[in-house]
This record gives structure tokens, sequence and C-alpha cells, in this order.
């Protein structure tokens, strides 16, 4: 058992001293006196009581977001009708905001890989890069290939983790959010990635898109401001809309090399899922590889606190009856 006051104990023994000395009329009425003074004493005095063993974690938090910015994340087949890549700037936002004091990152991919963003506790960066990200122009895309990320991912994993080792903060947790529709339309066969688990403690693949899939319009040119839908021709020469449908065996098969979590996002509540469940494994410790057993406590001042509220009850009742009765 220990104490941990709210008020230092020479202060409140004076003010319950003052409570006893101010003796009231009848023996009842001082008794109950002393008792509230007591009580004052024991919910200032905030005994905590032994619990067992739980664990404590380090939860300094580092986020890694690679987002997949080919053509086909323009499509438009989430929720109903909504553009992925607006779906993906809405949900990483989430995340953000969900991981106060995290530091972020954010490495991009179409044609190539790029960290648009390196690690930073500034989250208005991560917001601008984000709203940069409008899919390869008509002119400039070559097809969709996960693999041109495998890379810089690995590099970037690498460095920061042996950074840690070096500045000996080897307890801060890595989480990785992968964000892709996982088409690949150039023939390559996918990468294996696991290589890179190593690195990561936690996170989740998010693929967005859907089987049915979703047309696309796109930009000709890098500048240009209108767009137009995404057309190509068929074999025989026709005209044909384009659309983009949602690869999960490619995803699924990142998240098992990877060793985490996959979630379609086919709603704004799917994000929530994925934060609160990463939350649940951060506070039980399964992310960190820094945590130490230590003696858990529990609070006592409630219970002190609730006999204490039910007397002042009952003298709020009993002088409130005097009172009547006396008038």
């Amino acid at each position: 058992m220990t104490v941990n006051p709210f008020v230092p104990i020479p202060v409140i023994l004076i003010i319950c001293a003052l409570m006893i000395v101010m003796k009231r009329r009848g023996v009842w009425n001082f008794i109950r006196q002393i008792i509230v003074a007591i009580l004052i004493f024991l919910v200032n005095l905030r005994i905590l009581i032994p619990t067992g063993e739980v664990v404590t974690v380090n939860n300094d938090i580092d986020i890694l977001f690679v987002v997949d910015n080919t053509i086909s994340m323009l499509a438009e087949d989430y929720n109903g009708g909504d553009r992925r890549m607006d779906a993906v700037r809405k949900d990483v936002s989430e995340i953000v905001d969900e991981f106060p004091g995290a530091r972020y990152a954010l490495i991009s991919f179409n044609d190539n890989a790029q960290v648009m963003v390196p690690y930073t506790t500034e989250k208005e960066n991560i917001t601008v890069a984000l709203d940069s990200l409008q899919g390869r122009s008509m002119t400039y895309a070559k097809g969709s290939s996960i693999n041109v990320v495998y890379n810089k991912l690995r590099d970037y994993l690498e460095g920061t983790y042996f950074q840690k080792d070096e500045e000996e903060n080897d307890d801060r947790i890595q989480l990785v959010f992968f964000i892709s529709d996982g088409e690949m339309n150039t023939g390559d066969k996918l990468k294996s990635f696991d290589r890179l688990a190593e690195y990561i403690n936690g996170g989740a693949v998010l693929g967005y898109g859907t089987t049915a899939g979703g047309v696309m319009h796109v930009r000709e040119y890098s500048s240009s401001e209108e767009t137009q839908l995404l057309t190509y021709y068929d074999s025989q020469g026709r005209a044909t809309t384009a659309t983009s449908k949602i690869d999960e065996k490619i995803l699924k098969q990142i998240a098992g090399d990877l060793e985490l979590d996959y979630k379609h996002m086919m709603d704004p509540g799917d994000v929530w899922d994925v934060t609160d469940e990463l939350h649940a494994k951060i506070e039980a410790g399964e992310m960190s590889e820094n945590k130490a057993a230590g003696m858990g406590y529990a609070e006592t001042y409630w219970i002190f606190a609730a006999v204490l509220f039910a007397f002042l009850i009952y003298d709020l009742i009993y002088y409130g009856t005097k009172m009547g009765r006396g008038q």
C-alpha cells in the first residue's frame, strides 16, 4: 500500500483539525463533524492498493505512410462514388489525429517512389503532401507496379531502424500504413516484402476500391487543370471507358509479408476500427520492444469520497428540515 496525496498532508491536517475544533452543538452533530473531517483526510490521502504486475511501455511512435499515387487511385468507387485518393487524404488525417505527438513520414509511388515527407512532428507537412497527390497524368503514366516502392521503403525502414540503434532509442514503436488499391498492370510479379517485417512493430495495409471497379477522370498533362474521362482503345479499335478494380490478393500478400493486418476501406468509419485496434495493442505492450513489468495500483479515494458525499447529503437534508421547522 502507498499514498499519493492531492494536497500536502500537513496542510490537510490543519484544515481537518480546524473543522474538529469548531465543535457543533449536540453529540451526534459533533460525531458527524469528526467523521467528515476524517473522510476528507482519507480522500486527500489517496491510498493506493497493489493489484499485481502490469506491463509498462514507452509509447513514442513513428508512423510511416506508404501511399499509392498511380492513376488508378483516382477511380471513383469509394463509398458510392468518391475518389479513392480523396478517401485516403481523410483517413490519413484521422490516423494522424489519433496519434498526437508521434513522428510522421510519407513515401508515395507511381512510376517511381520518393520520400515526400521525412520524419516530422508537424502534421501540416503530411496534409500538404497529400493534397499534392493527384495521380500520374495520362501522358506520363506507364502502368502500375507496386514493386517500384520496395527499394525506397526498405532503405527508409533500415535507415530509421539503425538510427534508433545508434541513438540508443530503440524503444520507439514503428507503425507502417501501406495504402493502395493493389493494381498491377505491367506484367510484373509482386516482390516479397517479408524481409521488411523485422523493422515494423505494427500498422496495417489499407485497401481502396471495389471489385466492380470505378472510372477515372485524369489530367492529360501534369500542368493541366481540367480532367477528362480515361479511355482506351480495345483490340477492335473501339474507344472504351477504363475502369480500375481493387486487387485484394496482392494487398493481402503484402500484409502477410509485413505481418500486418489487412483492412478493406469502404466507408469513413473503417479507419476508426484500425486505429482502435492499434491503440489496444500498444496499450497492452504488444508492439513495444522495450517493455517492463511493474506493480499496478488501484485507487481507493473514491470509496471514501462516496461515504463523504452521503454524509454531506444527510447534513443538507437534516439542516434543511430543521430550518423548515424553525419557520
